[in-house]
């Protein structure tokens, strides 16, 4: 019979707040796919909250959901740390928080009817911001993932490491064929695709380090620390 370890009080608490980070991520997703479904059109996800747009609203719902479940997400593997040169340098969760600031800087100043291009002259102060903040986003978000290279689960190192690269090479596709104004149908469904692959890689961490039985074997090096430490 599986030893299954104690519950203590920090555990339980990262048991509810990792369901609450899932809620938020799916609920964050589901709106967010739904005002892209109502318009019938396809369009990047900057898009649907731009200015005069009538998904504005329901767009920064969704958004602000996703960006609740990041920094959530963030709480419950706040202790992990991962071996690789360089990156050892901070904790994944200092990345997901920074991932989750630039978003909401992203929500909060959307971009200008239809969403200039950057290399047009019709761009203005507040695509440059959207756009940056939400690039550098998703930036953070793949670094966090690339950290997770080096679990002793080999499940969650493959899945982190294909995820991150996956997320990576496919946003940044989508962003280059965005800037060049080319093919918005392929450009926009690569954006939705890797924002899926994040929100899924986020809530198969969640899962993973929230359960005690596999706790050890999920992570490269973790020692649990009190709720409310600083993030390093």
């Amino acid at each position: 019979m599986l030893h299954r370890p104690r519950l203590d009080g920090v555990a339980i608490l990262d048991i509810v707040v990792a369901a609450l980070a899932t809620a938020c991520l799916v609920a964050g997703a589901v709106v967010i796919g739904q005002a892209r479904a109502s318009l019938g059109i396809f369009l990047y996800i900057s898009e649907l909250g731009a200015l005069t747009m009538p998904t504005a609203a329901q767009f920064q719902l969704g958004f602000v959901l996703v960006i609740a479940g990041i920094l959530l997400v963030a709480v419950v593997l706040r202790d992990v740390r991962t071996r690789l040169p360089v990156l050892r340098r901070w904790a994944p969760a200092a990345a997901l928080v920074l991932a989750g600031a630039l978003f909401l800087v992203a929500a909060a100043v959307p971009c200008s009817a239809g969403c200039p291009s950057l290399l047009t002259s019709e761009a203005q102060w507040r695509d440059w911001v959207h756009i940056v903040a939400a690039v550098l986003g998703f930036a953070a978000g793949c670094l966090a993932m690339l950290q997770f290279a080096t679990a002793r689960d080999r499940w969650v190192a493959r899945l982190s490491i294909a995820g991150g690269l996956a997320v990576g090479i496919i946003a940044a596709t989508g962003g280059i064929i965005s800037l060049a104004r080319g093919n918005t149908d392929l450009g926009s469904t690569l954006e939705y695709v890797a924002a899926g692959i994040g929100v899924l890689w986020m809530i198969a961490m969640v899962v993973v380090h929230a359960l005690p039985d596999r706790a050890v074997a999920a992570e490269p090096s973790r020692a649990r620390v009190p709720v409310g430490s600083t993030l390093r």
